[in-house]
C-alpha cells in the first residue's frame, strides 16, 4: 500500500469515527489500530497533513468541530463543547483563541459569568 493511501485511510477513519473526540487519545492508539510504527505515523502526518504533527492535526480537527458547535449550537455550553470534541475547557479556550484570535466565550456570553 502506498503511503498516501495509508494516510487517506487513517485520515478518513479518524474523522468518520470521530477518534479525535476521545480526550485520552494517544498516538499509540492510532499506531496500534493501523499496526504502524511511531516513525511511520510521524512521517505520514508530516508529508500528508500539510506538515502538521499528529497532535497538531488532532487539535485542528477538535477546534474545527468546536467552532462549528459554537456557531451553530448556542444552547451548548463551552464545557459541553469541550467534552464533545475531546478537549478540556481550558484547552478549548487556549486553542480557540490561538486559532481565531478571540476567546470562545465571546460567542457564548453565558459562559463568561
Amino acid at each position: 500500500m502506498l503511503d498516501s493511501e495509508l494516510f487517506e485511510i487513517i485520515d478518513y477513519t479518524i474523522k468518520s469515527e470521530r477518534i479525535y473526540s476521545n480526550i485520552n487519545l494517544m498516538r499509540s492508539d492510532v499506531m496500534r489500530h493501523f499496526a504502524i510504527s511511531r516513525h511511520r505515523l510521524n512521517e505520514l502526518f508530516t508529508k500528508y497533513a500539510d506538515g502538521k504533527s499528529f497532535p497538531q492535526y488532532i487539535n485542528e480537527l477538535r477546534i474545527n468541530e468546536a467552532h462549528d458547535l459554537i456557531m451553530n449550537h448556542p444552547e451548548m455550553t463551552l464545557v459541553e463543547i469541550a467534552s464533545r470534541v475531546g478537549l478540556t475547557p481550558p484547552n478549548l479556550c487556549r486553542l480557540f483563541k490561538q486559532r481565531y484570535g478571540v476567546a470562545p466565550s465571546r460567542f457564548c456570553p453565558e459562559e463568561s459569568k
